[in-house]
């Protein structure tokens, strides 16, 4: 007997699904309606609508925008905001603009090795804000600091750098340089400067200092660990050679060369009546302290000094018994104090090379206090050797430095040294060198004739044409040189003074007036 399906079974199955179509056309037309619905709102929808007309009062509809379709408001950007603002035209460069970036819905690539490759970040991005809920990503900057402060450098900031920098770059070179120079020498480069190579290595520390060896038996720091402090003082206690013993020494203080600490005493400087004061005061000082010792039985007293004015008061009784006899003692003794005293006199006297000495100090004080003074002398005829004598001797007894040069057409003189001593030597070198006919009879002079004579002596100067303050002497002594030519003279005063020879040849008499 075969199956026969059921009629009332196929009828509801079909009713079923005739059910679920209606269901679904019902859904798709409210989902058609809602979206015409919202097409129809969008006032800056780009399809053309029906213009509403005008309301006023309470049956004016509310704005578009003020109408909330959503249930839960979400945070927007400034960005976000203004969307709905959008011309009602669009470009393909602002949809590019506008475009949520692909960063942040494509996921990281993978390697070819399968190692996912890192997504490269905007730094300027605030990674907190940027994405939003539907996966855009704005382009919202980090916020910033309102009460930002300014930073400023201390000073000396870039200078300490630059001078630090400077230094490991001399440092460098001179590595560089003792390499070389080693390299050259046959010795390792690393061995001078201390490279890896090499270098100069320390020592290792001794067992023992020195200062502390003789206390150690040993000489090793390790006794103090194997026998204790107290075993160690024990031992140099009882020890027959040991340097600790029960003796106290006292080294006698020696007095420092100077006050270190408080930096020594300032001499004052004291004129001539309180140095006259101050020795008298310690002459009066001495012979109260030797008066002292006198009386304490320190010292012998000394001997009464009889002079023949004096000779009966000193030695009565003795004068009037035998006055020959006590004459001739008293002139002994005045005549053994006169030679004590020129003796002690001769001991203090200077020799000869120490007053060369004290004059050459007393010379250099007072040029470091006055400075040095230059001169210039211009002399017509200087041929007599006395006058030549003069103005040598002139120089020496002064102390004046420099030279003579001697020309055919004129003499020049060059001097330098104190103030003083240039203006002694002038006021006494220019009356001798203005010579007259009325010399003496054993001069050069007379021996020529009288017409050269006259010659030679008539309308004679001697000019000052510089002088002036130099900064050090240019000569060691004085001295006197022949040059018969302008280039020869130049030669022997140097680069520095061939001007002054220059000069005193274009000198004229009439400058001076």
């Amino acid at each position: 007997m075969g199956w026969t399906p059921d009629k009332r079974q196929g009828s509801s199955t079909s009713a079923a699904a005739d059910h679920v179509q209606r269901l679904l056309e019902e859904k798709k037309r409210k989902v058609a309606e809602a979206h015409s619905r919202r097409v129809q709102n969008n006032m800056y929808n780009s399809s053309s609508s029906p213009v509403p007309k005008e309301e006023s009062g309470l049956n004016m509809a509310a704005h578009p925008l003020l109408l909330d379709t959503t249930s839960t408001p979400r945070e927007q950007s400034k960005k976000d905001r203004y969307k709905p603002m959008l011309p009602k035209f669009s470009t393909v460069k602002a949809n590019a603009r506008n475009a949520p970036s692909p960063s942040a819905s494509v996921a990281p690539t993978r390697s070819s090795t399968g190692t996912p490759k890192p997504v490269a970040t905007n730094p300027y991005l605030n990674v907190e804000n940027s994405a939003t809920q539907d996966g855009d990503f704005a382009s919202q900057p980090k916020d910033r600091a309102t009460n930002r402060q300014f930073r400023f450098n201390q000073k000396g900031k870039y200078v300490h750098i630059a001078d630090k920098q400077r230094q490991e770059n001399q440092l460098e070179e001179l590595r560089k340089r003792i390499a070389e120079k080693a390299e050259k020498a046959g010795m390792s480069g690393d061995a001078v400067t201390g490279g890896p190579g090499g270098g100069i290595k320390r020592p290792p520390p001794p067992a023992a200092e020195w200062w502390d060896a003789s206390l150690l038996p040993g000489q090793n720091y390790r006794d103090i660990d194997s026998l204790g402090i107290e075993g160690l003082s024990v031992l140099l206690e009882t020890q027959a050679n040991s340097p600790i013993t029960s003796l106290i020494q006292h080294p006698i203080a020696i007095p420092p060369p100077g006050n270190l600490a408080g930096g020594g005493e300032t001499k004052v400087m004291l004129t001539s009546r309180e140095q006259k004061k101050k020795r008298k005061l310690e002459r009066k000082q001495a012979q109260q302290d030797k008066r002292d010792r006198v009386k304490m039985g320190l010292l012998p007293p000394d001997p009464p000094k009889v002079r023949l004015g004096n000779l009966m008061k000193v030695l009565t009784s003795s004068a009037v018994a035998d006055p020959t006899k006590v004459e001739a003692r008293v002139r002994r003794e005045v005549a053994q104090r006169k030679h004590v005293h020129d003796k002690m006199n001769t001991e203090r006297k200077l020799t000869d090379e120490q007053k060369a000495e004290k004059l050459n100090n007393k010379m250099e004080r007072a040029e470091k206090k006055e400075g040095v003074q230059g001169c210039v002398y211009r002399i017509k005829v200087l041929s007599d050797p006395s006058h030549q004598f003069k103005v040598r001797k002139n120089a020496e007894q002064h102390g004046l430095s420099g030279i003579c040069i001697f020309n055919p057409n004129f003499s020049l003189v060059y001097v330098e040294g104190r103030f003083q001593w240039t203006t002694a030597a002038r006021a006494r070198d220019e009356p001798e060198l203005a010579l007259n006919p009325d010399d003496p009879p054993g001069s050069s002079a007379v021996q020529k004739t009288e017409e050269e004579r006259a010659k030679e002596l008539q309308n004679n100067r001697c000019d000052l044409i510089w002088e002036g303050q130099i900064r050090e002497r240019a000569f060691v002594g004085f001295r006197a040189r022949n040059c018969p030519t302008d280039g020869t003279a130049r030669e022997v005063l140097g680069e520095k003074m061939r001007g002054y020879w220059d000069m005193a040849r274009n000198f004229r008499e009439e400058d001076l007036e």
